[in-house]
């Protein structure tokens, strides 16, 4: 499919971008699915919400969200276009920021069959700023005709043709102009605080399949720029958990292009902890043939030396490894091997339960032959994301019999490997835990605890883990971290400055309140990568160059060693703050990520001994950026706190 221009409308944007230069901190923001959160202006974020909705006939709801539907990104010369694939429907959405507080997203629907809709929708949704007293200036076509009057949204309050529209609260203001007159509906779902939706029609009725219809909006948005100064209070008496820095995921996967990756970032990362892949099934791949000798008459597969070397180099670096198994072999499986979802919901396969002397000593061998062979003593061994079957699928009862067991195994052959209790592909999976983190037969044998930071970090899901962490008396570790899981298959987004600021966003959230000892990147490979170019995701025409990402791990990874998680608290919900303090050495690190505007900040409860910090900054222009030594005057520090920007304090 292919976006078509009118030649106005090109026109039109030449002239906005002649008139209207763009502002170097005004942009257009979107999830990684490709809903937009809003347009920032001054680096004040201008909220509202988009989606994309299909309403069948029936009034039954589809709309693009995350992992909701076959997405494809690209970025080209300042147009960000998201495809998306609904079964037989196909969206395309181009969103371009055309001049300062304005974006223009252009829109078309299809369908590959003739398809019966109510309507397929653009739809906005007003943030809390747009309360009771919100104004509405609708502009329709001067004539219409009874074809134009289709039939309306489900429980819509007000539907009108449209031509433009303004939306005007005390402080904000969106003004929407629209290349086709078209249908708004409006409703309210909620009369007391008011969540008011705007769906502009696209298409409905009989869609015609390989029919295009296609419309384009330009949405104008501007408001008061919250400047006010904040307050951060930290408690330095509250020490909480150690924090050793930032890990790294090693599994690869790329021979041509990992490399490059893996050597730039042990190069200039500070990176304390690693994981690496135990390619199981690889290494024994023929139940009855023992992978031991097999390997040291010569046939250890490529992938499996490789992995080992991975491990050795890490290991001599004083890197800390942890071993993760993805793929079991297929005679240690029920049944045939997953691929995708099975057809009862679950994925990945559960391990054959009467092979399980089989199993642990297959395993026990891999990590004897690494120690062995290359000299690398692993200090956990996990099942990657078994809570959701990727691979091998567990019950959180098998899940502590298996740690308990092996675990035994383990001592009995001299391993002192201990296991990683969880490494689930969520922070919502933390109930997967709780049976072995309550049995005192399995304790002895858990090294940590384990999160995937992809989906479900709310407060509530991380006090549990610190919770759990602290029942067992052990660290937490968040095994792989990053924010989107299905983000591979439009690896473009990683380059956006959105994605990258809600990232270490969500890291400072989860040091915060899980204080996880470490946080171990997914990938410090070519593999969702924090670089670019050198051909990775397609960028031949560059070199390799690290983007915002990169420079983001680095600048939380300069936090000195040995210090301790404390409480902070910003009387500011745009602020995200976590703190780390060792006493002794009179070392601290105040982490800040400032997602609102440009405004000054005074921090409190700096320990007296602590007479100055450097402050480092990362955003779209600067790049772990020392700006300045700031004296600290009586345990307190007055800073002007850059908006849309990682901030970082930090003493010698």
């Amino acid at each position: 499919m292919t976006l078509t221009y009118q030649i106005n409308l090109k026109y039109l944007i030449w002239i906005l971008f002649i008139l209207s230069p763009l502002h170097a901190t005004s942009q257009t923001e979107f999830t990684t699915w490709g809903n937009i959160t809003g347009i920032r202006v001054d680096n004040q974020l201008m909220e509202f919400n988009s989606s994309l909705v299909v309403v069948s006939d029936d009034f039954n709801e589809r709309k693009t969200r995350k992992e909701g539907q076959r997405i494809n990104f690209t970025r080209t010369e300042g147009h960000k276009i998201f495809t998306f694939e609904m079964e037989n429907l196909r969206w395309l959405e181009d969103i371009s920021t055309t001049g300062n507080g304005i974006s223009t997203i252009d829109i078309e629907f299809s369908s590959e069959k003739d398809t019966l809709l109510n309507g397929a929708f653009f739809r906005i949704e007003l943030p809390k700023e747009f309360g009771l007293d919100t104004k509405f200036d609708i502009k329709g076509p001067t004539s219409m005709s009874l074809r134009d009057i289709t039939k309306p949204i489900d429980k819509a309050q007000y539907k009108s043709p449209v031509s433009s529209l303004s939306i005007a609260s005390k402080n904000r203001k969106l003004e929407i102009s629209l290349e086709k007159v078209t249908d708004i509906s409006i409703r309210a779902l909620d009369s007391i605080r008011p969540k008011v939706e705007l769906n502009f029609r696209i298409a409905g009725g009989t869609i015609k399949a390989d029919s295009i219809y296609r419309n384009s909006f330009s949405i104008a948005a501007s408001g008061a720029i919250d400047k006010s100064p904040i307050s951060l209070k930290l408690f330095p008496d509250q020490l909480g958990e150690r924090f050793d820095g930032i890990g790294g995921n090693f599994r690869l996967q790329n021979p041509n292009l990992d490399p490059q990756v893996i050597d730039y970032s042990l190069k200039n990362l500070r990176v304390s902890w690693s994981r690496v892949e135990m390619p199981w099934h690889l290494w024994h791949p023929e139940r009855n043939i023992d992978p031991t000798t097999a390997a040291k008459n010569g046939n250890l597969h490529p992938k499996v030396e490789a992995a080992m070397k991975m491990a050795q180099r890490l290991d001599k670096m004083g890197i800390p490894v942890i071993l993760a198994a993805w793929f079991p072999p297929e005679w240690a499986i029920n049944g045939t091997r997953s691929r995708g979802e099975n057809p009862d919901g679950t994925r990945g396969n559960t391990l054959d339960q009467d092979k399980k002397s089989a199993i642990y000593k297959s395993i026990t061998d891999y990590i004897l032959y690494l120690k062995n062979t290359f000299g690398v003593e692993t200090v956990m061994f996990s099942f990657n994301e078994s809570d959701l079957g990727i691979d091998v699928r567990q019950t959180p009862e098998e899940h502590n019999i298996l740690i308990k067991e092996l675990g035994s195994y383990f001592r009995s052959r001299g391993v002192n490997t201990k296991f990683l209790l969880g490494d689930t592909a969520d922070a919502n999976g933390w109930e997967f835990t709780t049976k072995a983190s309550l049995d005192p037969e399995t304790r002895p044998y858990i090294g940590g605890v384990s999160f995937h930071s992809w989906r479900g970090w709310t407060i509530e899901n991380l006090v549990k883990w610190s919770d759990i962490s602290k029942r067992v008396g052990l660290p937490l570790f968040v095994g792989e971290g990053s924010i989107d899981a299905g983000a591979w298959r439009y690896p473009q987004i990683f380059e956006e400055p959105t994605y990258a600021l809600d990232e270490i966003d969500v890291y400072l959230k989860i040091l915060n309140v899980a204080q996880p000892l470490t946080i171990l990147q997914w990938q410090l490979t070519a593999d969702y990568s924090p670089m670019s170019g050198g051909g990775i995701f397609g960028n031949e025409k560059e070199d390799l160059y690290p983007t915002q990402r990169f420079f983001n791990l680095k600048q939380l990874g300069s936090t000195p060693d040995n210090v301790f998680s404390i409480p902070s608290k910003s009387d500011n919900d745009w602020i995200t703050s976590a703190a780390f303090l060792n006493k002794q050495k009179s070392k601290i690190a105040i982490h800040l990520v400032n997602k609102g505007a440009t405004r000054n900040i005074t921090i409190e409860g700096i320990p007296n001994r602590i007479k100055r910090v450097k402050m480092y900054k990362t955003n779209t222009q600067k790049s772990y950026e020392h700006s300045e030594t700031i004296p600290v005057v009586d345990g307190s520090i007055t800073l002007s706190l850059e908006g849309a920007s990682y901030i970082s304090l930090i003493n010698d």
